[in-house]
């Protein structure tokens, strides 16, 4: 077994994660923790195929963050256990006082024979990077509506925290603001959350916006780098 820079809390917490998993499927399950810190968690019991570097959201209680998936240790009779890496820093999800870590090396025996032999190619041909930032969002033939929570974005979409998120296949007008940044792109609504969020893909970008976006993801993907 491979050993963690610091000891994590162990904790049996009822969480809820959702996201899309191997099969492009949106998905939603209530599972536990098996234990936690201030930059991860492990849990076990998920049915969702995901795989490391797959991106999901985390809920306790009222409280949500985005993290990606470390390791996946296979477990079929009673769903895999998972461990994960917030995205999001300076988040506090838990009850209790969690240890400063860096970045976790451990990776479990089964997840270890994974990567030698890993179960399928790598499904996202796009990074995805969290990021802060707004959108806008309005129905295509709209006039009028509302401002959302930017999550993480690509160059093909992005995912959007927000009370009221849109039914899948809505088709939208989406105006992105990230710090000094900003441009626009028609999409559709591919993963709807009740409740939490929405993911869209970007179905159109004039050529100066894709050129935007492209700047962004390189700004981001520079501090991706130095970050880690």
């Amino acid at each position: 077994m491979g050993k963690r820079l610091q000891p994590r809390v162990k904790g049996i917490l009822p969480v809820r994660i959702w996201g899309t998993d191997g099969e492009g499927k949106p998905f939603a399950e209530h599972v536990c923790t098996i234990d936690i810190s201030n930059k991860g968690a492990s849990v076990a019991g998920v049915r969702a195929p995901l795989s490391p570097g797959d991106t999901v959201g985390l809920q306790y209680r009222n409280r949500q963050a985005r993290f990606r998936v470390a390791w996946v240790a296979p477990n079929p009779a009673q769903g895999n256990n998972i461990g994960l890496e917030c995205l999001q820093s300076g988040k506090e999800l838990w009850p209790v006082d969690t240890p400063t870590e860096g970045a976790d090396p451990y990776v479990p025996a089964e997840a270890r024979l994974l990567e030698r032999h890993p179960p399928r190619e790598e499904r996202r041909s796009q990074t995805r990077y969290p990021v802060s930032g707004a959108a806008y969002v309005k129905a295509m033939n709209g006039s009028s509506g509302r401002w959302m929570k930017l999550e993480d974005i690509s160059l093909t979409g992005c995912y959007l925290q927000t009370t009221e998120p849109m039914e899948v296949g809505r088709n939208l007008l989406v105006k992105i603001k990230i710090v000094d940044c900003e441009f626009e792109a028609a999409a559709i609504v591919r993963s709807s959350y009740e409740g939490i969020a929405m993911g869209l893909e970007f179905t159109f970008l004039s050529n100066t916006d894709r050129a935007t976006l492209r700047s962004v993801l390189h700004r981001l993907k520079d501090l991706d780098t130095v970050s880690g």
